[in-house]
């Protein structure tokens, strides 16, 4: 069954682009279009049909991506939210994160990449992010302990097997499933399996927690 996703944008030309770029893979199904938060936030009223997850831009007129994510975010737990943008400032990362955002891409993502990124995030609840926000994101969190939306506590026996550590640094550099799964020569899901078992040793539900302590540690 695919993936019922949004895609919220001001601009119709990202808009299309963003939809001719997914609309060749099976695995999702857009149910839904809108031009910024308010717009969304009625659609979603009157559709039948929700969507799982929403690919959400940051700077729109009349209600911008970071105060839909944190209006819709709390009423809709079970709706995901990636945030698709070209911005990559440290603020705006923080903010959305701390909206409520599973994941956080920037627009000239290949399609591959986008659909991997639904997928860590609708099936295993992983918080996908470009290498470039990624690496973002470890430099706040050496500067603030207290960065992550819920902070995880360091642990002196990781209890990770060495394949585990291997995939944990490569997460903490912000690669995609598929480019991991590359470098060790096994397959994304298998990579996704180290993933989940990672997630379940150190107690966290997220990449952003995963490098939280991953820093904490000097595991990388």
């Amino acid at each position: 069954m695919s993936i019922r996703i949004g895609i919220v944008d001001d601009n119709q030309v990202n808009r299309i682009t963003v939809r001719e770029k997914l609309e060749r893979f099976p695995e999702v199904e857009l149910v839904l279009e809108a031009k910024n938060g308010e717009d969304f936030l009625e659609q979603l009223k009157e559709t039948v049909l929700k969507p799982q997850l929403i690919l959400m831009d940051l700077e729109m007129p009349v209600m911008d991506g970071i105060q839909t994510i944190a209006i819709c975010a709390p009423a809709h737990p079970d709706l995901k939210f990636i945030v698709l943008t070209v911005f990559e400032d440290n603020e705006k990362i923080f903010e959305a994160i701390k909206a409520g955002a599973h994941g956080y891409l920037l627009k000239d993502e290949k399609a591959v990449n986008i659909i991997e990124a639904i997928n860590q995030v609708v099936e295993y609840d992983g918080m996908p992010m470009s290498p470039v926000i990624a690496r973002k994101a470890m430099e706040m969190l050496k500067r603030s302990s207290g960065f992550a939306p819920e902070e995880a506590a360091p642990t002196a026996d990781p209890l990770l097997s060495d394949r585990e550590m291997d995939i944990l640094k490569e997460l903490a550099t912000g690669k995609s499933y598929k480019a991991i799964g590359e470098k060790l020569f096994i397959s994304p899901f298998t990579v996704r399996k180290h993933v989940s078992n990672i997630y379940n040793k150190l107690h966290v539900d997220s990449r952003v927690q995963v490098i939280n302590v991953a820093q904490k540690n000097k595991w990388v």
